[in-house]
């Protein structure tokens, strides 16, 4: 199983990410952000930084999720390369997870784009028929 696609959208860049586990989705879905933005093996895993945050659903969470990783990035600085999940529920909604990469250096690393943030915009988080998981998410570049 893949773990995620970029999708065709005008203006903007897609993924669909895919899990054979709740857990698994969430962390696909983080690796489609993080590709979005950078070459992935520019980035050595120097850093650590937790990432916490809850929603009122799986969809929410989603958007929480992603949203509070691009945070990070821009705010701390960071280029992330993978996460951890430590904790996921779906009752209450939540993550708790180790993001791992390093400090921005524009010298090193290959920058694609920039997200300006996560879009509500045709996203969807489901299990499918077969028990497997499923997310389309939207950045806004």
């Amino acid at each position: 199983m893949k773990r995620y696609e970029f999708i065709e959208h005008t203006g903007d860049i897609g993924i669909r990410a895919y899990g054979e586990t709740l857990q698994e989705l969430f962390i696909n879905a983080a690796q489609g952000l993080f590709e979005a933005i950078v070459d992935l093996s520019t980035v050595g895993m120097t850093t650590q930084t937790e990432i916490e945050v809850s929603a009122e659903s799986l969809e929410e969470l989603m958007v929480a999720w992603l949203d509070e990783l691009n945070f990070r990035h821009e705010i701390e600085e960071l280029f992330f390369r993978e996460v951890e999940i430590q904790q996921i529920s779906q009752a209450p909604c939540r993550i708790v997870a180790l993001a791992s990469g390093e400090p921005v250096d524009f010298a090193k690393h290959a920058v694609y784009t920039e997200i300006k943030s996560i879009t509500y915009h045709q996203l969807t988080v489901e299990q499918t028929s077969d028990n497997q998981w499923l997310a389309q998410v939207i950045f806004d570049i």
